[in-house]
């Protein structure tokens, strides 16, 4: 059982590997099997060791809400799930407390305007398809392609639906249409809640950063590092479901330190490379914006994936290490 591919439903997580360039041919079939079943073996005793850990720790039964004020300024912080399944009752006292006294909801980027939608297309247009005429499996090994085909076959796709896709591109679109199909809706995550909640009461929005700041880190990353991210989407999806539902049981129980045990560690993000791309840089950029929002008076809710929560470089371990007084878990 893997969390690298879903990851990404918490926070841009995924798995590092060796270059493209030394990845070897195999047109044995019971070699590239045996290769596959070595490299998930691996894999899933690090992930089960996590998940054990995190299921013996627990929380304090709601989603955890921090708050870091000052005179005039009140900023409650919580973590979210971008996908969830529309049945689950993930609201609390203190959230929607927290959603009533705030003036101004903070999210990590602006995923929901039109204006948004045109830079995402075009991003997506320029970075997530090839430009060049190049296919997809020209970046992959045999048994990496058997790996793909698989995991396509599970969401019901032909393998040219995402021969023009860049590896970080198709790995996105892969494990959203996985979640998707096991009964993970995006319209039920917490973000577009809060979004539809926040217009009807003419709430303001405030945002950490652009839809290509987010999507460029991964993008951004070299080829061999994008390959293994969709491998990894690719192998985990049958399991998919279990793992994303026990992630989403550590964040609905509050439980902070399962859920670092299980997403916020370089260990289960694949390298320390990675691990400081994806989410420690991305906090350390995003810790001291929050500081600055101390200068103006108002309450504000700011909600961004629960991975960057959780763990010894979240950005709440950053704002206490940094002498803010910051209630909560």
């Amino acid at each position: 059982m893997r969390t690298r591919g879903l990851a990404i439903s918490l926070i841009l997580g995924f798995a590092l590997a060796g270059p493209v360039a030394c990845k070897e041919t195999v047109n044995d079939p019971a070699a590239i099997a045996e290769q596959a079943e070595a490299a998930r073996a691996e894999q899933d005793a690090a992930a089960e060791a996590a998940l054990a850990a995190a299921k013996a720790s627990r929380g304090l039964g709601n989603p955890a809400i921090w708050v870091l004020s000052d005179a005039d300024t009140t900023l409650y912080i919580m973590g979210t799930v971008h996908l969830l399944r529309p049945e689950l009752d993930w609201r609390s006292d203190e959230i929607d407390a927290a959603m009533n006294a705030a003036d101004t909801l903070v999210f990590e980027a602006d995923v929901s305007s039109p204006e948004a939608g045109a830079e995402m297309m075009k991003f997506v247009r320029n970075e997530g398809l090839f430009q060049d005429g190049g296919q997809l499996t020209n970046l992959l090994s045999d048994a990496e392609t058997l790996e793909l085909q698989a995991a396509l076959d599970y969401v019901g796709l032909p393998l040219g639906a995402v021969q023009n896709m860049r590896p970080w591109f198709a790995a996105v679109n892969l494990s959203v249409m996985q979640m998707q199909k096991d009964g993970f809706d995006p319209n039920s995550g917490v973000e577009q809640v809060l979004i539809a909640e926040g217009k009807m009461a003419g709430k303001s929005f405030a945002y950490l950063e652009t839809v290509d700041d987010q999507l460029g880190r991964l993008a951004g990353l070299p080829d061999d590092v994008q390959v293994d991210f969709l491998i990894s989407s690719a192998e985990s999806i049958d399991e998919g479901a279990a793992m994303l539902d026990a992630l989403v049981d550590e964040w609905a129980d509050g439980d902070v330190n399962g859920l670092g045990l299980l997403l916020a560690n370089p260990d289960m993000m694949g390298s320390e490379e990675v691990y400081d791309a994806l989410l420690k840089e991305r906090n350390q950029t995003w810790a001291p914006q929050i500081v600055a929002m101390l200068e103006t008076p108002g309450t504000r809710l700011i909600a961004v994936g629960a991975g960057h929560l959780a763990g010894d470089d979240s950005v709440i371990a950053m704002l206490r290490a940094d002498g803010y007084e910051v209630t909560g878990p």
